[in-house]
């Protein structure tokens, strides 16, 4: 089937009327410089808890509600199964990722399988506190070095993908781990998948609270890497190559 939809745009929210209220317009303005034929859709909390629904309307933009649960991976799964882009780009609610950067992932989307959105490769930058910078560089050089990915940055969740990849996944993630279990099973599954990285600015959230708990976060995430070195090897194997 021929989809007719150049680009969807995914973004996850859970409070964040704030921020969506200035973001929207300007992301509308950076997609309708790229393309003719998009979608935006905010998937927002499995029943509305601020003014998202309203403001979604009076931008023209589509309201989801989040199924299954109310975790961020719940989200990405209902975003990914309500778009019909023949790309999709995720991007945060929170104001962290600007649209302006859309322009240059997008000019590289027929030279690789995935773009990313990149705060660790030259002219790549984060806003965030010395503590958190540290923090994420440590995940990132774990989880390349023992996912063996081909990427600096493995946790932004900024990122162009084909929209049948990204549709034909088996996602089982329920948090923000999700973001590599993608990462993890685009490369792997494909011999020869092709990822390339831009370099963005990652700018601070504008408005309202993180949902992240920083200290839950950091432990978790060593039994997220456990569960996706796993997740990696059955890939393999299941492609021949183990």
């Amino acid at each position: 089937m021929k989809l007719s939809v150049d680009l969807t745009v995914i973004l996850p929210a859970y409070e964040e009327a704030e921020n969506l209220r200035s973001l929207l317009p300007s992301l509308r303005e950076a997609v309708e410089a790229l393309v003719p034929q998009y979608e935006i859709l905010v998937v927002d909390a499995i029943s509305p808890r601020d003014e998202t629904p309203a403001i979604c309307a009076s931008e023209g933009v589509r309201y989801v509600a989040r199924q299954g649960g109310e975790n961020y991976g719940h989200a990405i799964r209902t975003g990914i199964a309500a778009s019909s882009g023949r790309h999709v780009v995720i991007m945060d609610a929170d104001g962290s990722h600007n649209p302006v950067f859309l322009r240059s992932m997008w000019e590289k989307r027929d030279e690789a399988d995935l773009v990313i959105a990149s705060r660790y490769i030259n002219g790549g930058k984060t806003e965030n506190p010395a503590v958190l910078i540290f923090m994420s560089l440590i995940v990132n050089v774990v989880f390349r070095l023992v996912l063996r990915l081909n990427c600096l940055d493995v946790s932004n969740s900024l990122r162009l993908y084909r929209g049948d990849d990204l549709r034909s996944l088996e996602l089982r993630c329920d948090h923000f781990d999700i973001v590599e279990e993608i990462l993890v099973l685009l490369c792997c599954r494909t011999r020869g998948y092709r990822v390339c990285e831009v370099p963005v600015t990652f700018e601070v959230r504008k408005a309202g609270k993180t949902k992240r708990q920083l200290l839950a976060f950091a432990f978790s995430y060593v039994v997220v890497l456990c569960r996706l070195w796993a997740l990696r090897r059955r890939t393999l194997r299941n492609i021949g190559v183990l």
